[in-house]
């Protein structure tokens, strides 16, 4: 059999390969969702789960354990996550034996809400920096036996779109070696969600929720204020922060240089991480177009 780099589990096949390891029926199965990870809603008879089937050699299952005890340390002290369904085992993650190899994989109890769609307004950000202040306050003191990389810096994600792609190799060691710099008195270090955004966010009626820890870790707490602080709804965020957790001059001003550090790893994924399994061709979507005029106009 020639070497696979990455498979399609079959739904069906999948809910009756699982079930006997949670110990329940699975009477449906169907694929939700394919990109870095893949992603199946299961149903029983009276219940809906969400599994998450990781990339093979993306993450070790150590690694994935820090995630799955992150959500149970947030329900812990009150901040609504997803609940993370153990094996009949007890433990969190699994692991789905596939043509490329063993693919970790874990179990969530599925959450009645919808994703907040335009138009957006201040009293959702309002709400959303609430949300995202109860995280942080919670998750700095998150431990785990388990290791956990921290959140990447831009020199391995530099070198591996220079091996690619070198067109725009003085922007990018410019910039790169200006975010180590500036980076290096920003001493605020504490877990973080690593994708604060509203296609991370479900609207249920018993409030905002935060979802995906695929990219949490320990890193810059100013990084998960990037991709807000883009918007015209930046004040009504923070305000909402304010009332949780402070918001400092100081991390306000870290956040130009982790946008240049966020666009540098977002440019290695439509570069290098993507085309792997979508094809060369995905390199002229856009994507990587539009991070490279971000990054010149950042410079």
């Amino acid at each position: 059999m020639i070497q696979t780099f990455r498979s399609l589990p079959d739904p069906a096949a999948l809910a009756a390969h699982l079930g006997p390891l949670y110990g329940v029926t699975f009477e449906y199965c169907e694929l939700r969702r394919t990109l870095v990870n893949d992603v199946y809603e299961l149903t029983t008879g009276d219940a809906r789960y969400v599994l998450k089937l990781y990339q093979y050699g993306r993450r070790e299952a150590d690694e994935i354990r820090w995630e799955t005890g992150l959500s149970a340390h947030l329900i812990a002290a009150g901040v609504r996550a997803p609940e993370v369904v153990p094996l009949l085992d007890g433990d969190t993650v699994g692991l789905l034996a596939t043509p490329e190899g063993p693919r970790p994989f874990t179990l969530l109890r599925y959450v009645e809400g919808c994703t907040p769609r335009p138009p957006f307004t201040d009293e959702l950000y309002h709400a959303f920096g609430i949300q995202v202040a109860a995280f942080h306050q919670a998750a700095e003191n998150y431990t785990s036996p388990y290791f956990r990389p921290p959140a990447e810096d831009a020199a391995q994600a530099l070198e591996q779109i220079l091996a690619v792609d070198g067109a725009e190799e003085n922007l990018l060691r410019t910039l790169a070696a200006r975010v180590r710099n500036n980076l290096a008195q920003y001493p605020k270090a504490g877990t973080c969600h690593g994708d604060v955004s509203m296609d991370n966010v479900l609207l249920t009626p018993q409030g905002l929720l935060l979802l995906d820890f695929d990219l949490a870790a320990t890193g810059p707490v100013a990084a998960d204020f990037c991709g807000v602080a883009t918007t015209p709804h930046w004040n009504a965020f923070k305000a909402g922060y304010r009332t949780r957790r402070p918001l400092t001059d100081e991390d306000e001003a870290a956040i130009p240089d982790l946008q240049i550090l966020g666009r540098i790893l977002n440019l290695r994924f439509h570069v290098v991480d993507k085309p792997r399994y979508r094809g060369t061709e995905s390199r002229g979507e856009g994507w990587a177009a539009a991070e490279y005029d971000g990054l010149r106009a950042l410079l």
